[in-house]
């Protein structure tokens, strides 16, 4: 049985809410919102939707559903007890899960398995694991071995062999991006929104456990837990659902838990990010200019946006999910900079100094609320010996730059990153820190240039602020490539200068001298 997605299960829960559990909204009119919200999901793939009655519900269990799933990797490793945060504060899900562990085979146990539901694979943008006691990082990486078209696996190597009887405790951080749904699709102006969850009130283990528990943070205590499993307990306390705890969970379980929360705030969201980076040696300078397609994910403005409104109450948007401004960090011997888009240059900006970088205060020229897109542009320049390094009696050189700035609380659906490198570059090698989606070696010409600049295309997809991490760059520019362009530069302007002497001593006169007449 695969993990069902979030945009198609909330018709399950519309289901049992429209027929008889309207209660759990604030009016009537939410639950037609929800209903209509639900209408709109593809949940043909998923069976049969069970409908609850006035005289009670038809059959509601999926065929799919009733069927256990079993864990295909060894089973030699016992779960003790399991700790699950699940982080619902910020658009971005965050999920901690501390396990302890131990080892029930008669031989050493060097891997621990953990599963993701294929059907979040594209939602995954992060995940690490480490010791629990120690920190200590461990390798995790995506197990080809153990395929069974319902679970992607990670295979995470232990710090030490686990002896038969050893324990030890590990730590599972991932992040989630786009998982909620705003609910009511439409608010006002100055309206607080709301979001639904869905996702399984168990920890999805490869493993059996002894003892388990889910904590659920939300941002404020405005919440209703729309569906759990009857035989999860659930309780509240302030802005905190717990699950659990509960006993002897078999490996792979999974349930349908649900709920609708207040979140404050715009859901921002990047379709597609361009970072051009020009490396220039004869300049001593790195210029940058960064590409955005944005969009607010939040939930949609009801009726038309009133700017009277907004003027007379500016502050009132606070509480709403418009959006009036973009933070971004820049170096701080970042000069020339600016900020544009289709129009123009906009005014509306500011730089803050910090003491290590440069604050950049972006104000599009209208406020963006939910469904609302924009694009823009900003760049600047920076001296290169900040980011460039010469290894030592050798043409080789190293550059050091961010991946990408990020903003707060922003996802990046596609990032492409364009690094040109100085003309006569040679043996490019790119280090990333993360998995990308491809690395590119091209050839462009700009002013100047004869053979063209080594050019590296990266392209990356769903990216969080976790991802913002320097990415290194190695090269080779010898002196003989370092006087190409001034060498180029003066035989082009002596060409010039040739050309203008040649021109100048010729005659363009239409037809002969003047032949005088003999008298």
């Amino acid at each position: 049985m695969r993990f069902i997605h979030s945009q198609a299960l909330v018709v399950i829960v519309a289901s049992f809410l429209v027929a008889g559990q309207v209660a759990a909204f604030s009016s009537p009119e939410e639950a037609a919102d929800f209903e209509a919200f639900a209408a709109q999901s593809e949940f043909a793939d998923y069976g049969t939707i069970p409908v609850m009655e006035e005289d009670g519900p038809q059959q509601t269990h999926f065929e799919s559903w009733s069927e256990k799933d079993v864990s295909i990797v060894p089973q030699n490793i016992k779960i003790t007890n399991l700790l699950r945060t699940l982080d619902l504060s910020r658009p971005l899900i965050r999920e901690i899960t501390s396990a302890a562990i131990q080892n029930i085979a008669e031989e050493d146990v060097n891997d621990y398995y953990f599963p993701v539901d294929l059907a979040y694979m594209s939602n995954l943008a992060h995940i690490t694991a480490e010791n629990r006691k120690t920190k200590e990082a461990l390798e995790l990486v995506k197990d080809e071995q153990y395929l069974d078209g319902q679970f992607q696996y990670y295979r995470i190597k232990l710090s030490s062999p686990l002896t038969p009887g050893e324990k030890m405790q590990i730590t599972i951080k991932s992040s989630l991006s786009n998982i909620i749904r705003p609910f009511p699709t439409h608010v006002g102006q100055a309206e607080k929104q709301k979001v639904l969850y869905f996702g399984n009130p168990f920890a999805l283990t490869a493993y059996p456990a002894t003892k388990q528990k889910t904590t659920v943070i939300t941002p404020s205590n405005v919440l209703d837990v729309l569906h759990s499993p009857d035989e999860v307990d659930v309780v509240i306390k302030n802005n905190q659902v717990i699950l659990g705890p509960y006993n002897d969970v078999s490996a792979l379980e999974h349930g349908i838990f649900e709920i609708q929360y207040q979140l404050t705030g715009a859901i921002q969201h990047v379709r597609h990010l361009r970072r051009d980076v020009e490396v220039s040696h004869w300049g001593n300078n790195l210029a940058i200019e960064e590409h955005y397609n944005f969009v607010n994910n939040g939930a949609q403005l009801k009726g038309q946006f009133s700017r009277i409104d907004y003027q007379r109450n500016p502050m009132g948007l606070r509480d709403g999910n418009g959006i009036l401004g973009f933070i971004t960090q820049i170096p701080k011997l970042a000069s020339e900079i600016y900020y544009r888009d289709e129009i123009g240059n906009i005014s509306t900006s500011a730089i803050v100094h910090q003491p290590d970088h440069v604050q950049l205060h972006m104000k599009p020229r209208f406020p963006i609320f939910g469904g609302w897109n924009t694009t823009w542009y900003l760049g600047y320049n920076a001296p290169l010996d900040g980011y460039v390094h010469n290894v030592p009696k050798s043409d080789k050189y190293i550059l050091k730059v961010p991946v990408f700035v990020p903003m707060k609380d922003t996802t990046y659906e596609q990032v492409e990153i364009r690094v040109v490198l100085p003309e006569g570059s040679q043996n490019v090698k790119v280090h990333i820190p993360f998995e990308v989606e491809s690395i590119a070696q091209s050839t462009i010409k700009t002013y100047m240039d004869s053979a063209g600049r080594s050019t590296v295309t990266i392209e990356a997809r769903n990216l969080i602020e976790d991802h913002a991490q320097d990415m290194l760059i190695e090269y080779e520019y010898s002196s003989a490539s370092y006087l190409t362009k001034p060498f180029a530069a003066a035989a082009m302007l002596m060409a010039v200068f040739a050309t203008s002497m040649i021109v100048s001593r010729l005659d363009f006169k239409i037809g002969g001298s003047a032949i005088k007449k003999n008298k």
